[in-house]
């Protein structure tokens, strides 16, 4: 269902009447920094009105190390530190729907849905002590994105309509946002990663030595670190993704990285973090988190042997069945939580290819049916997913309001007789090799390039190469790096681009340009296209060829549904989308909505038993790690 609210203020302020401040507690490691004087009392460090968790089964006891893994420490694939430490100034409540406050105090929406006020919670502080205010906003916006240097290209999430919002600082605790069309989206954004840590705010008071407007050395700064801008030293200092270089940076998770290096991150407790339980007891209940990177065979011997309290992202399909024998031995729990994503591996035609001859094929909407007929998906099903997915076209989650099925099933069955029908339509005839040639009789061949970290790709597409090749079109698989794949993909140099089809829940997959169909995702379908709308043709490629039409327009209405005023025009828009996507098909789908594997040690607690799993609910966010306890 799409967001009802109007303006929202946090339960936690009905639960807090029963909370005094003379009544909260603290972890007793965090007690003892106060009596040695390195540490205010806890209703100091606490804000006014701080956000109260209820836990999930029953309120927790302090102490204690996490302990997880991760194959990825400087991607947002880990299990161990992004998404159990990084909070948002909103959430979408896995249970209501609706979005609440988080890290703020509530929001408002004028009655046009043109203005957004956000009131964040007075006495906030930052891990240093620092108040976190208004000012880390607006320095956000005007420094960051508003400094050419820092955003060459102004984000399109914050320029609906084609002008950039306005940002006005009311109080110390006040910010009030005004666009130039409604735009009611933004609170989903804001409910996700939209609103972490250095995508709406940074310590200004911390990393504003290396910005050139407050410190005219700052290009010096930089040289003394080895770089050549200040810029560039600005984005390492402030940077608090997985990646975080700069270990004294600021923050307002629940845990701060105290110690990494190439085997082992070390996080602890937040002595300011602004939540607490419904009896007062500052959060989160864990002192520490030890991350191990490992090897993904090791960390799953890790997992078996019961080394590790959680472990989720690391793991696949198929080592459900070892881990439940190892079960009772390791002293865990298997969980099966359902996945968010509609298309584990969704495949994109790269629509703006370099090679004429083969632009012109995948700009056929036709080939793009043939091939996708072409595919098993219940034999990919059976053989990669051991029977825990649901074969299906890539398109939106069952969970949308205006959901079709057959939008699912889509060019989706297995009719390779049809599929050859089809290309043979398309005049692609067969040579002697069996391989079919263009209607001028030239040979081409399709080249699928992907991450090597991609889970299921190797074996999906070792499948969807041999049923290609099958209705005679001849196929090869190109592996690559993460890092290299993504610039591959930036550099319009894939041919066939590869990546799970996620964010594509009602609260995810109407916010601008964040799902897998945005052309410039990871799949990469369009990206030269794309980045000339981006920019108004200043760079990129403008669409042509017998795909453009079909393409401005399921691009165009993708930005009339961003700004929609009723619920008839939003319902009205989402299904032209979607019947366009499922006609012609910019990314073939294959198996989604699988039963993922989650290993939880016993010693953990108000660890939920089943939970949606996803990009789309932010991983273990969704879980209240804060909440989360060892006993």
């Amino acid at each position: 269902m799409r967001t009802k609210k109007i303006v929202v203020f946090c339960l936690s302020l009905i639960l807090l009447l029963s909370v005094g401040a003379a009544a909260y507690n603290e972890s007793p490691m965090l007690a003892e920094q106060v009596q040695k004087g390195l540490l205010p009392p806890v209703e100091e460090r606490l804000p006014v009105e701080p956000l109260v968790i209820r836990p999930f089964d029953e309120v927790g006891v302090y102490g204690g190390t996490l302990r997880t893994a991760t194959t990825e420490p400087n991607t947002w694939s880990s299990d161990g530190h992004s998404h159990i430490r990084i909070p948002y100034l909103f959430w979408l409540d896995p249970e209501t729907e609706e979005i609440i406050p988080y890290l703020a105090k509530g929001y408002e929406f004028s009655e046009d849905n043109r203005v957004l006020t956000i009131t964040l919670r007075e006495g906030t502080k930052w891990s240093d002590g620092h108040p976190f205010t208004a000012d880390d906003i607006m320095f956000w916006w005007e420094d960051v994105i508003g400094n050419d240097e820092l955003t060459p290209v102004k984000p399109a999430m914050w320029s609906p309509g084609g002008e950039l919002a306005v940002f006005e600082k009311i109080d110390d605790y006040t910010i009030r946002i005004e666009f130039a069309v409604p735009f009611k989206p933004i609170i989903s954004y804001l409910a996700y990663w939209g609103s972490q840590q250095g995508n709406m705010f940074h310590p200004k008071h911390y990393v504003k030595q290396w910005h050139i407007k407050y410190n005219p050395d700052a290009n010096e700064l930089a040289k003394e670190e080895g770089l050549e801008f200040w810029y560039q030293s600005f984005q390492n200092h402030s940077n608090i993704t997985p990646g975080q270089v700069d270990l004294n940076l600021p923050t307002l998770n629940p845990w701060m990285i105290v110690e990494r290096n190439p085997s082992r991150i070390r996080l602890e407790h937040n002595p300011y973090y602004l939540a607490v339980d419904t009896e007062g007891n500052q959060l989160p209940y864990i002192d520490s988190i030890v991350v191990d990177v490992l090897e993904r065979e090791m960390l799953v011997m890790r997992a078996l042997s019961g080394d590790l309290d959680i472990c989720g992202r690391s793991l696949e399909i198929s080592d459900i069945s070892i881990l439940k024998e190892s079960e009772a031995r390791g002293d865990y729990r298997l969980l099966l939580w359902t996945s968010t994503v509609p298309a584990d591996i969704g495949i994109g035609f790269n629509l703006c290819h370099k090679d004429p001859k083969l632009r012109e094929i995948y700009q056929q909407a036709k080939f793009r049916q043939a091939l996708s007929l072409a595919i098993n998906r219940e034999e990919i099903n059976d053989l990669v997913f051991f029977g825990f997915g649901v074969p299906m076209q890539a398109t939106v989650h069952p969970n949308n309001s205006f959901f079709k099925e057959e939008w699912a099933k889509a060019y989706a069955e297995y009719d390779p007789a049809r599929a050859n029908q089809l290309l043979d339509e398309l005049g692609f005839e067969r040579g002697a090799d069996g391989f079919r040639r263009t209607p001028d009789g030239e040979t081409f061949t399709v080249t699928i390039n992907y991450s090597s970290t991609l889970a299921f790709a190797n074996s999906v597409l070792e499948l969807v190469r041999d049923y290609w090749e099958k209705v005679g079109v001849r196929t090869v698989l190109s592996s690559h790096e993460r890092t290299l794949y993504t610039t591959m993909v930036e550099a319009g140099e894939v041919g066939v681009g590869v990546w799970m089809i996620d964010r594509m829940t009602e609260s995810r997959v109407s916010l601008p340009d964040v799902t897998k169909f945005n052309p410039t995702s990871e799949v990469g379908w369009a990206y030269a296209w794309k980045q000339w709308l981006n920019t108004d043709g200043e760079q990129g490629e403008e669409p042509s060829g017998p795909a453009a039409e079909a393409f401005m327009e399921f691009m165009n209405a993708f930005q009339d549904w961003y700004t929609v005023e009723s619920d008839a025009e939003y319902q009205e828009i989402a299904e032209r989308i979607w019947d366009n996507q499922a006609e012609n098909l910019w990314i073939l789908g294959t198996v989604g909505l699988s039963q993922r594997p989650i290993v939880a040690a016993n010693r953990l607690h108000n660890f939920p038993e089943h939970m949606p799993w996803g990009d789309d609910m932010s991983w273990w966010r969704i879980t209240y790690p804060e909440q989360w306890f060892i006993k």
